[in-house]
């Protein structure tokens, strides 16, 4: 099979020849230098350890500009999601973290399956009220309680906004969507399972939809225990999530039982207490414990659980990556 079979077939729930092998979103800049000096650059790396996807990102701020609140955010018109800047673009482009869609989608040809890392609502509520580099979580969780009517509007207009850069991915091309909202923190979610069905999931239910009238596979990244909300993402028409953070208090099991067996889940690299932490001995052994819980039971992508941090060293990832390929094969 291709990396692009491959992967499409197991996020389908379909039998696939191993495991696919994933690096989650982008690079942070520390490892990106160490990855380069060794490998010429991250396609070296991924080429060397048969990693089956390459990802673009699109652009995370819906306004030609930053407003001073929700209000004036309402009237505003949106960046066109026709923009050609949308798909040629690297999100954060200044800092040099991700591909952007049209370079992802370059990377086809040899095979690869292309992610492109779209923006759900309420992580883009908080990029509306970014402040020294920090996102506004504190204004966007506050907007949900004291006002919710005007937070409903502008998640979904954000909706509205996050599906039209996803379909103009799709016509591009884009193999899978990969969908990042934040819902969860440590041992439970950042809000009431409640606010998060009458805020969120109708605005979420717009790019899902869309993803759906192509065929096209949408997996949810959220960090964090979201395990209150796991029967709804099935009713979403989520494809998968990542990473199932046993981190922050999720099971693996309990995952599987809710969520079923044709429902793929990412991850079992955990970048918190397994990379920064563990010597390369130490994180093989993990690395097979992960498969032996998550591989018999559905669809499996090998993955971090978020981008690698620069206090990763290079040997334990490679280890990591090294170990996984053994465990691959069905």
């Amino acid at each position: 099979m291709t990396s692009r079979e491959r992967v499409l077939s197991c996020i389908r729930g379909q039998p696939v020849d191993r495991v696919p092998l994933n690096v989650f979103a982008g690079w942070n800049p520390g490892i990106r230098a160490a990855v380069s000096e060794k490998y010429g650059d991250i396609h070296g790396f991924c080429d060397a350890h048969h990693i089956d996807v390459v990802t673009g990102v699109l652009p995370r701020f819906p306004f030609a500009e930053p407003a001073g609140s929700l209000a004036e955010y309402l009237t505003m018109d949106v960046v066109d999601p026709a923009s050609p800047a949308l798909l040629d673009v690297a999100c954060d482009a200044e800092e040099g973290l991700f591909l952007s869609v049209s370079e992802a989608l370059r990377h086809q040809g040899g095979g690869k399956a292309v992610f492109v890392h779209a923006w759900g609502v309420f992580e883009l509520s908080q990029f509306l009220f970014e402040r020294d580099g920090m996102p506004g979580t504190q204004d966007a969780l506050m907007n949900m309680i004291a006002d919710q009517d005007r937070t409903a509007e502008m998640y979904m207009r954000l909706g509205s906004w996050s599906a039209a850069c996803v379909e103009r991915a799709i016509q591009a091309g884009a193999d899978v969507i990969e969908l990042s909202d934040d819902w969860g923190q440590q041992d439970t979610m950042l809000f009431s399972p409640k606010l998060w069905r009458e805020l969120i999931m109708p605005a979420t239910k717009l790019i899902v939809d869309v993803a759906a009238r192509y065929n096209v596979p949408v997996l949810l990244h959220s960090d964090g225990d979201i395990t209150l909300i796991l029967e709804d993402l099935r009713n979403l028409g989520l494809s998968g999530l990542h990473p199932v953070q046993e981190s922050a208090g999720m099971s693996y099991q309990h995952t599987r039982e809710v969520l079923g067996k044709k429902f793929c889940i990412m991850g079992g690299l955990d970048t918190v207490t397994a990379l920064p932490v563990m010597t390369a001995a130490e994180v093989r052994t993990e690395v097979r414990r992960v498969f032996d819980a998550l591989k018999p039971g559905g669809p499996f992508v090998f993955a971090g659980s978020h981008m690698f941090q620069d206090d990763a060293p290079l040997d334990v990832i490679e280890a990591a990556y090294q170990e996984a390929y053994l465990c691959a094969e069905y």
